[in-house]
């Protein structure tokens, strides 16, 4: 089975539950992690571990993007809750299997259906999603990929306008501010797209989009979809 999962946010004890609830099997299954495993929650560094052990995969989120950058000296570090995962004498590892996330990705469904993963959303102009993936995907992930337009964008959208102009609108969609709208509106692609970064909105499932993200950070569920059974889990921190 191959399980995708929203924001993890350091919540190990979540995602511990969660692993038990689905009672998943690293010999055949797949997690698959929206981006932000880090940060916020307090147990980044267990989370990350927990996650590599049972042959987890994902894509890259703001938050892996801004823990990488900080820790390479590119940024400025801002109010976080990184300590433990810095302090950790393996923290270079840890990072390195972040830094290794691919922006997006295609998931062909073997009983369910095809998708594409990506941590906050996708670009109106981006229609060839595989060309798009081939070059983004085609040089090292340096600190240059991590700033680079494609990345943060896939990474920190919500609402943007119809010319890809984003906002930084993070409430409810209903509350967008005049001349955007969530970023799904303007996607015209028939392949799913599955993605994170939108805790206000919580779990929803559109026509093309479904959002996994439900909060758990901040006390709410974490929510994990089965591909294969198209089925939803919701697991509450312990």
């Amino acid at each position: 089975m191959r399980w995708l999962v929203g924001d993890l946010q350091g919540c190990a004890r979540a995602l511990e539950a969660l692993l038990g609830e689905i009672r998943f099997d690293p010999a055949k299954d797949e997690l698959w992690a929206l981006g932000d495993l880090i940060n916020r929650g307090p147990d980044s560094a267990a989370t990350v571990r927990l996650w590599r052990d049972v042959g987890g995969r994902g894509v890259i989120g703001n938050h892996e993007v801004y823990a990488l950058c900080v820790a390479s000296g590119r940024w400025p570090r801002k109010q976080d809750e990184l300590d433990d995962l810095f302090a950790q004498p393996d923290a270079e590892a840890l990072l390195s299997s972040l830094r290794a996330l691919p922006m997006m990705a295609f998931l062909p469904g073997e009983d369910g259906p095809d998708v594409w993963v990506v941590h906050g959303g996708l670009h109106p102009a981006w229609t060839d999603l595989s060309s798009l993936c081939e070059r983004v995907e085609g040089g090292p992930h340096d600190d240059a990929w991590l700033e680079s337009e494609e990345v943060s964008f896939a990474t920190r959208v919500r609402a943007c306008d119809a010319a890809g102009a984003r906002s930084k609108w993070h409430g409810v969609v209903s509350g967008c501010p005049a001349g955007y709208r969530p970023w799904w509106e303007h996607y015209r692609g028939s392949t799913m797209v599955v993605h994170g970064h939108w805790a206000s909105e919580g779990y929803y499932r559109g026509a093309h989009s479904m959002g996994l993200d439900s909060a758990c950070v901040y006390g709410g569920p974490l929510t994990a979809w089965c591909q294969d059974e198209d089925r939803i889990v919701q697991v509450m921190a312990t």
